[in-house]
């Protein structure tokens, strides 16, 4: 049997289980749900929390567990698997599932989207001020952890890295997430990267314990023209000030955030979902959780790419928010 075979009758069975205990579960009253995020100490994770949290103080019917995870590009895989019904993932790993491109090995398209979860999350690379690194040239021949293995961080940091020609002079490592503040501490890695919101709680905690640099990819994101070749994402700017000791502009890059669904999730349960989710008391509790969070219901699709769940869609019509045909069909 091919592989594309074996992950087909995979998915299927994946996808008739998920049907089948959905339709159990809102029959029994209590529908249950697990919600792929991230590292325990990153945005995904920190919104995922306080929100299953306040959805199931809220929804008879709903409960939902949140998971850590490498990050994006696990969620997708998860979700499409059946695996998790519910997680958080990014426009450029919405498309490289979408399409099969690398890492995916073949199509994952088995999941629709919800709507956002974050404003533009930045790729944060982090050094200490010691190491004298302050743009994206000053890593090479240094060691550069880009990211958690089937993180968006390690994914889309490696194709810049690539685009821009330093990927054969850097030591880029995948390494787990909870272990970066410590090795670069303890000066076994020269910097490393957190993709998160601005602004991002790693960083923060940096600069409180140590003086530490941004590293600003402006000038090499220009030349690479790498934002033109991938425009799913952008550029952020983080303004001087943002966090401590960094006194000056830094341009990074990144993108939304999006909460996805599997598919065969029943419309209803998706429908009462996101109309509590997006509610101005949802807002409010994960917002006091963690400041980094974007449950924005006025709009919440700019940026996504993907087709969206038929119940959240009802949603958002309901609410006037036009729903555009999705870019990924």
């Amino acid at each position: 049997m091919t592989t594309i075979r074996k992950w087909s009758r995979r998915t299927a069975i994946a996808a008739a289980v998920l049907s089948a205990s959905a339709t159990a579960g809102i029959a029994a009253g209590k529908h249950n749900m697990q919600l792929a995020t991230g590292g325990i100490t990153g945005t995904y994770y920190m919104i995922g929390a306080a929100l299953a949290k306040h959805l199931n103080d809220r929804l008879a019917n709903i409960n939902i567990t949140p998971s850590t995870s490498g990050g994006g590009y696990e969620n997708i895989r998860r979700v499409s698997l059946g695996q998790s019904q519910l997680g958080m993932t990014q426009p450029d790993t919405m498309y490289q599932a979408w399409k099969g491109e690398k890492p995916f090995s073949e199509p994952m398209r088995d999941w629709r989207v919800v709507g956002v979860v974050t404003p533009p999350m930045a790729n944060h690379v982090i050094a200490l001020k010691s190491s004298n690194i302050k743009t994206a040239s000053d890593m090479k021949g240094r060691t550069f952890a880009i990211g958690a293995p089937g993180s968006g961080s390690a994914v889309s940091m490696m194709a810049f890295l690539t685009d821009s020609g330093l990927a054969a002079q850097i030591n880029a490592r995948m390494l787990p997430h909870q272990d970066y503040p410590d090795m670069l501490k303890d000066g076994k890695i020269d910097a490393f990267s957190r993709l998160g919101s601005v602004p991002a709680a790693v960083v923060e905690e940096m600069a409180a314990q140590n003086p530490v640099e941004l590293v600003d990819f402006g000038k090499e994101l220009e030349k690479s023209k790498f934002l033109e070749k991938h425009p799913y994402y952008q550029s952020v700017v983080v303004k001087a000030g943002t966090y401590k000791g960094i006194d000056r502009d830094v341009t990074m890059f990144g993108n939304g955030g999006f909460i996805i669904v599997h598919k065969d999730v029943p419309d209803d349960v998706v429908y009462e979902l996101t109309k509590a989710a997006y509610a101005d008391e949802a807002v409010k509790h994960v917002g006091m959780a963690f400041k980094g969070a974007n449950l924005d219901r006025n709009d919440p699709l700019t940026g996504n790419i993907g087709p969206v769940h038929p119940g959240a869609a009802r949603y958002w019509n309901e609410i006037g928010v036009k729903v555009p045909e999705p870019f990924l069909k």
